[in-house]
């Protein structure tokens, strides 16, 4: 390696479209082609379990409004509508904690 290059280099195979799709986003962010791929690599390692979590709880909000709507619109109270959404939300929450436990 040169003094100037003193990190390993790869050679990378893919398509046009992929490329042309980090190009956009590498300017978008005002980083190199290089940097750009570095950061999305350095990201894709870093999430975790804070992730999923998010997904969980966006997908269980989701959930409950799409249920009430159904509900609703089949004529049940909205009484009825509550309690039915708190005991699935439960259910699916202890179902969440029991994959959690060793």
């Amino acid at each position: 390696m040169s003094e100037n290059q003193k990190e390993p280099q790869y050679k990378l195979r893919w398509s046009e479209e992929l490329r042309d799709k980090v190009v956009e986003s590498a300017k978008l962010h005002s980083r190199s082609i290089n940097a750009e791929i570095c950061t999305r690599l350095e990201q894709s390692f870093s999430q975790n379990q804070n992730d999923f979590n998010a997904g969980y709880n966006a997908c269980m909000v989701h959930m409950v409004i799409a249920t009430s709507k159904a509900l609703t619109e089949k004529g049940i109270p909205w009484s009825d509508v509550q309690k039915t959404l708190i005991e699935v939300v439960d259910d699916f929450h202890k179902i969440a904690n029991e994959k959690k436990a060793p």
